[in-house]
């Protein structure tokens, strides 16, 4: 027989949002018991007194003081410097015995434009490519013959170098990815390698993550 607690640790885990906000002190623990009070008793087959869920979520909150804990003041000391870059695109294609040589191809018309970027993101059935919008047309001449999934135009990127130490901290992205969420940013591409990470956004965002990431790096809440 499940208890009351197993319970509201299932439901409340459901609503990210929801327990970042407790762990806050934000939100109102009797609104939310009687808005989870139907569903406990519908799973415990029995009726159940407000106030025994409050007291679970009261043990709850205390008892989760994990990465739902991490503040903008620890994250930031792991931030080194912070880079924007502007004029990317998209291009996704399925992967294909040939698309590797057309990868490199590509690199090497990449290596002769000094205003050229490029970087590719390798998935088990497809590849992404996110580049200079000024490759656009280089890249479809490349790649006529290989499937072309999806694209994206008018994206931005903002890229973090991160302390080699990023890599000891449970629950770091999850912070970082968490107040971009806040803001109501959608991630298009996200890239990462041990010492940094690129998130790629829509060209109206890019000002609101660049203001995140550097309010985490200041140490702001």
């Amino acid at each position: 027989m499940k208890t009351i607690a197993e319970v509201v640790e299932k439901e409340v885990g459901k609503m990210p949002f929801v327990e970042e906000a407790m762990q806050e002190q934000l939100i109102n623990l009797s609104s939310l018991a009687r808005q989870l009070k139907p569903t406990i008793e519908e799973v415990l087959l029995k009726a159940v007194k407000e106030g025994a869920i409050i007291m679970a979520l009261k043990r709850y909150t205390q008892n989760n003081t994990g990465a739902s804990s991490l503040k903008a003041n620890n994250v930031g000391r792991y931030f080194d410097e912070i880079y924007v870059r502007s004029g990317l695109i998209t291009q996704t294609y399925a992967n294909s015995p040939t698309l590797v040589e057309r990868q490199i191809d590509l690199l090497l018309t990449v290596e002769k434009s000094d205003d050229a970027y490029c970087s590719f993101k390798q998935g088990m059935f497809e590849k992404t490519l996110i580049m200079s919008s000024n490759m656009k047309g280089k890249a479809e001449k490349i790649f006529p013959k290989e499937k072309f999934i999806s694209g994206k135009e008018n994206l931005c990127s903002t890229t973090v170098k991160l302390t080699s130490s990023n890599v000891e901290v449970y629950g770091l992205y999850y912070y970082i990815f968490k107040r971009i969420a806040w803001k109501g940013i959608n991630v298009v591409e996200v890239v990462s390698t041990a010492n940094e990470f690129t998130v790629v956004v829509d060209q109206k965002d890019i000002n609101d993550t660049f203001s995140v990431l550097m309010d985490i790096k200041s140490g702001n809440n």
